[in-house]
């Protein structure tokens, strides 16, 4: 049975989250991804030892091992979100999306070129190219075009991808609070190299002009909170339902963020282009999410007959071998009493 609560909570804060990191770079002028990135890692960590200072839950452990296991996954990640923020900073919200939905279709082709762990069959590969041909029409009729801003959106897309294709290998033995956990200790010192070394934003939040006004406040603080409550709510979603059912919702929140994202901070000029070019995005991803569902479902129902066949072929043999000792006790019986009778 689906577990209500935690689907709400987390369709609600992923669905939240781009409007608030928007509002946080539009309305309070605070144009800092990498800060908001840096601080929103710390609030993770800072929530496992308070988890764990309270015994709530165990605190993580890293050994050396999974340094070398997750680096490379870490390092991905970092790109991906740094490089998804600065795309939302620059495109309207509906467009961040539509770019971003490319991810899964993204990640899928990437397992069947790289890893060939998927077979491409016909849906499939239609569901690839509406998506991608809906962000190429999409893009022809953003009247506000900026090349760089697609290319980084693209790019994070391709990070993205890449990290989950090598978290999904790294992260075998592992539950999904110990992810999380070693994910943000590695990540963070790399998205703190990346300010220093890369942008001007420890200077920029020095200078910032506008900390004792309350947009400021309201939106960092959403943005901090409510990126890592995103994280336990995706944790706790997957854990009360399953990750399909995870991957469903956020289907579900995406087609509600290009809605809301049409008409709000930088508004989206509507025109046929973008119409046909959104449509066909979500469809796409839609019947993606659809086409993965079935074949989880189907793989989940086979692996359970398959495990009911060998359960049952199981008893058989007991019982054969239950017969076979009931057949030799009565032979032994047998012999017993007819050499008693012949003795007597």
């Amino acid at each position: 049975m689906l577990h209500l609560s935690s689907m709400l909570i987390y369709g609600f804060l992923s669905f939240s989250m781009a409007f608030l990191n928007k509002a946080l770079f539009e309305i309070a002028d605070f144009r800092n991804s990498l800060f908001v990135i840096f601080v929103q890692l710390f609030f993770v960590l800072l929530s496992f030892q308070l988890l764990a200072f309270f015994r709530l839950m165990p605190l993580p452990t890293m050994t050396r091992n999974d340094i070398y296991v997750f680096l490379i996954p870490s390092i991905f990640y970092s790109l991906s979100t740094a490089l998804s923020l600065q795309a939302l900073m620059k495109l309207n919200v509906a467009i961040y999306v539509v770019i971003k939905r490319c991810t899964p279709a993204l990640t899928f082709m990437l397992q069947v070129l790289v890893l060939r762990k998927q077979k491409l069959d016909f849906k499939v590969g239609f569901c690839v190219f509406a998506i991608t041909i809906g962000a190429i029409i999409t893009s022809a009729g953003d009247l506000t075009f900026h090349m760089e801003s697609y290319v980084i959106g693209g790019l994070s897309v391709i990070f993205q991808s890449l990290y989950l294709l090598t978290i999904q290998r790294s992260s075998e033995q592992k539950t999904s609070s110990d992810v999380l956990y070693i994910n943000s200790v590695l990540s963070l010192p790399m998205v703190f190299i990346l300010m220093i070394l890369f942008t001007d934003e420890i200077s920029n939040v020095l200078t910032y002009n506008n900390y004792r006004t309350f947009p400021f406040w309201l939106y960092f603080l959403a943005s901090t909170f409510g990126g890592g409550l995103l994280n336990g709510a995706t944790f706790w979603c997957t854990m009360k339902n399953s990750a399909l059912t995870t991957s469903v919702v956020g289907v579900l929140k995406s087609i509600l963020q290009v809605f809301f994202g049409l008409f709000v901070f930088d508004r989206l000029s509507i025109n046929i282009n973008t119409v046909i070019g959104i449509a066909l995005s979500l469809v796409g991803g839609t019947i993606f999410s659809y086409l993965e569902y079935t074949a989880k479902k189907n793989k989940s129902v086979s692996s359970m007959n398959d495990s009911e066949s060998k359960q049952h072929s199981h008893q058989l043999l007991n019982s054969s071998f239950n017969t076979q000792d009931l057949t030799t006790n009565s032979e032994k019986n047998f012999t017993y009493v007819t050499n008693e009778t012949r003795v007597k």
